[in-house]
């Protein structure tokens, strides 16, 4: 009989890098980021562990969230349709969802975390959508990943 076990985490933490227009600093109640920078997954992991670093702002609204999303690229090259930079809805994004960081309803900083969220094996992106009922901070926002998977004991 084989025991069943996490691995423990099989990475440091990555930062993900957003180039595009829209990042997660100064991002707008309702507002989409644009995707962030590639990720590759070359070694298979499973899962990561997510953390959102937020600088201060007033998250007093009942539902203040920040939304994530990861957004693969099945065939390792192209990207599925992703609208960026707009408080619209945008149904397209919704496929992409994988869960949504709760803040503390304060006005602070804040490091909320997400954990077991799945991993796609290939290439991917990751992207938010503010649901904070306030502008976050124009400085001191980042998002990172650290994977891990099961192993066997």
């Amino acid at each position: 009989m084989t025991d069943v076990k996490h691995s423990g985490y099989k990475a440091e933490a990555v930062t993900v890098a957003f180039s595009g227009t829209q990042q997660i600093d100064s991002l707008t109640d309702n507002e989409w980021t644009d995707e962030s920078d590639e990720q590759n997954n070359t070694n298979g992991w499973l899962f990561a562990d997510w953390e959102l670093v937020l600088g201060s702002a007033a998250f007093t609204t009942a539902d203040s969230a920040i939304e994530l999303y990861i957004i693969p690229a099945v065939d390792g090259t192209n990207y599925p349709n992703w609208t960026g930079n707009v408080t619209t809805d945008e149904p397209e994004n919704n496929a992409h969802y994988v869960g949504s960081f709760t803040t503390s309803q304060e006005t602070e900083a804040q490091r909320l975390v997400l954990r077991a969220i799945d991993l796609p094996p290939g290439k991917w992106k990751a992207a938010l959508r503010s649901r904070a009922g306030v502008s976050l901070a124009a400085s001191g926002n980042t998002l990172k990943f650290r994977p891990w998977q099961y192993s066997s004991a």
